[in-house]
């Protein structure tokens, strides 16, 4: 099974800070899940978020300030995917999160030498045309997948590393039966963000890995 911390240890430490990424491998995790935005001088930046409202109380959007001027307002907690390949190890998965189109490349880029990658998105058409020949998942919420037809069909022709599923939808029979024949093709089913103990012994079985929030409560569960 498995583990991948969300956003780092983030039921511990500040989210998408290289503090809370190395957290999560002290803690035992396989790897981390993180988020990537572009700067406004084209780095690759570690944000879930667009701006810095929510975490920092800054009303600055990401790709209007600089990495060193992001780094100055977050008292250095703001990181770049460049530092995180530098301090956490090739042998520990990183899935890189897409969060707008604009920084794809850049991350392609960067991230040619990197083992251990699983690039996702809840973009699918983009994974499908910019992410081809590398690992991805299709990050799935309740809106982004169309019918449940076209997906099954858009699954079985392009064929992705894995599926990224809210736990909510294994309370749907008929989404637990196509995932089991996904999951016979080879594709990894990964639930996100399971951080309730009882959900996951319910489902563990039809599951290849957990993105959680609770790093350790999952290592020692696993």
């Amino acid at each position: 099974m498995i583990v991948l911390g969300h956003r780092g240890y983030s039921a511990k430490y500040l989210e998408n800070t290289l503090e809370a990424l190395m957290k999560a491998i002290e803690a035992g995790a396989d790897g981390v899940e993180l988020d990537v935005r572009l700067s406004k001088d084209g780095e690759v930046v570690v944000s879930h978020d667009e701006d810095l409202k929510r975490l920092f109380g800054l009303d600055v959007k990401i790709r209007d300030a600089t990495v060193s001027e992001l780094k100055e307002l977050t008292d250095g907690k703001m990181t770049t995917l460049r530092e995180v390949f530098e301090n956490i190890t090739d042998d520990k998965i990183i899935n890189v999160e897409i969060k707008e189109r604009e920084v794809a490349d850049a991350v392609l880029e960067i991230s040619k030498r990197r083992k251990n990658l699983i690039f996702s998105s809840f973009d699918l058409d983009l994974l499908d045309e910019k992410f081809k020949g590398t690992k991805y998942g299709y990050l799935i919420d309740e809106e982004n997948y169309g019918s449940i037809e076209n997906f099954v069909e858009r699954v079985e022709k392009e064929l992705p590393y894995s599926l990224h599923i809210p736990y909510q939808a294994f309370e749907l029979e008929y989404a637990v039966e196509v995932l089991r024949s996904f999951r016979k093709k080879g594709i990894l089913v990964l639930v996100w963000t399971l951080n309730d103990s009882e959900i996951y012994r319910k489902i563990r079985g039809e599951i290849d890995g957990v993105i959680t929030d609770e790093v350790e409560l999952f290592v020692k569960l696993r």
